[in-house]
């Protein structure tokens, strides 16, 4: 079934200053088919990040193992989605590395990236990450392909951000059933933009506007704000959410030395939101406080998820983070490095269960699922997760 609801305008614009009376809910789209949880009130969402398809030699020429490696993270996904089943897929960042692709054959391996998820027709988005931008492909043609190619499944858009390095910011709600007004869940979907120079042969010049390795701060805090105002003055509530963005919040480093399961083979790195030549900027504070906001200090951000470093495959929350709680996906293809406990490569999964959001204080269970058909890792994220430390 279609929806059948039109672009929801704001006409409250005098007591609303920071939306106008056009302002719109961008994540209701008539033309996309509505998201629903299951007849047992569960949706459930795999995340995958770090496939680095399209990989070759150092000096650029092609290695027999690239399409091997290739081959490998496709049989991830579909071990990981046939023992999952998920309602939704998302392809968390790095789909390729974008380095070693030519202008000719880039695109062609999105279509590898997407084939298991599209052969069992499970709908999906794509954020992009720093080896997504590079000398022949960029975060925005990456999205016009996969809306050109794959409009029926994914749900991947640009509302605002910077192009061509860095526009895939939006969000997709999700609904109980097919009649309900107002989404149970929102999932968001920030770009944080970076650029891998070069060739497979060497380093090369990085594109001025290219030169950011955080979500733009100019544009996403303040659309982040407009639409989470409509949606409370349009829908009454704010919805429980889920974020999705490929290189992690600064903040991250801080939680990282907690106690939490999973794997922690990329600690200390500074590669997270917000470094220029090795300093910290705080540049991506505005955004991360605009997700703080989206909280309602009820834990209504079930999680924060990113990919980018490989052994890092956790999820914790303290104070240092306003109480949401930060994971990773670990690595879930076989380009890219290997860590110490990467080598069996996974995707982290979110069972999310309306009697859960619900609750004055929401709650989401995750886990990593693994290409071997194990699982582990499991946890109830929420207020009572990690308490100690919040």
């Amino acid at each position: 079934m279609w929806t059948q609801l039109v672009l929801l305008h704001a006409g409250v614009a005098a007591a609303a200053p920071l939306v106008s009376r056009d302002s719109t809910l961008l994540g209701c789209l008539t033309w996309k088919k509505r998201l629903t949880f299951d007849s047992n009130g569960n949706f459930k969402v795999v995340s995958f990040s770090d496939m680095h398809m399209g990989e070759r030699w150092g000096d650029g020429s092609w290695a027999s193992w690239g399409p091997s490696n290739d081959a490998a993270t496709q049989n991830v996904h579909a071990t990981v989605l046939d023992q999952e089943k998920p309602n939704y897929v998302v392809f968390n960042g790095d789909l390729m590395t974008g380095e070693n692709v030519f202008a000719d054959n880039a695109t062609g391996y999105l279509d590898q990236v997407f084939k298991p998820t599209v052969d069992r027709g499970i709908p999906f988005s794509s954020t992009h990450g720093n080896h997504d931008n590079a000398n022949n492909i960029n975060h925005n043609e990456e999205i016009e392909y996969e809306q050109a190619h794959y409009g029926s499944l994914s749900y991947t858009r640009s509302d605002v951000g910077p192009k061509p390095y860095g526009n895939g910011n939006y969000w997709v709600p999700v609904y109980a059933n097919e009649w309900d007004w107002a989404p149970a869940l929102v999932m968001w979907f920030f770009d944080s933009r970076s650029f891998v120079s070069g060739t497979g042969n060497g380093p090369g010049p990085v594109p001025d506007a290219a030169n950011y390795y955080w979500v733009d701060e100019n544009s996403v805090p303040a659309y982040i704000k407009a639409q989470s105002l409509l949606m409370k003055l349009i829908w009454g509530e704010i919805p429980p959410s889920l974020v999705f963005v490929h290189i992690p919040f600064q903040k991250s480093d801080i939680l990282s030395t907690l106690p939490s399961a999973g794997d922690h083979d990329d600690e200390p790195d500074p590669s997270t939101q917000g470094y220029l030549n090795n300093t910290y900027t705080g540049l991506d504070l505005p955004t991360f406080q605009e997700i703080v906001a989206l909280s309602q200090g009820t834990n209504k951000v079930l999680a924060v998820t990113s990919g980018h470093d490989h052994g890092e495959s956790w999820c914790a929350r303290s104070k240092d983070s306003s109480g949401i709680s930060l994971c990773f996906d670990g690595h879930s293809g076989y380009g890219g490095y290997v860590t110490t406990h990467s080598t069996v490569r996974n995707g982290r999964v979110f069972n999310v269960k309306l009697s859960d959001i619900r609750q004055t204080h929401p709650t989401v269970e995750t886990w990593n699922s693994y290409e071997n058909k194990t699982t582990g890792e499991f946890v109830v994220l929420g207020k009572d997760y990690m308490a100690e430390y919040n």
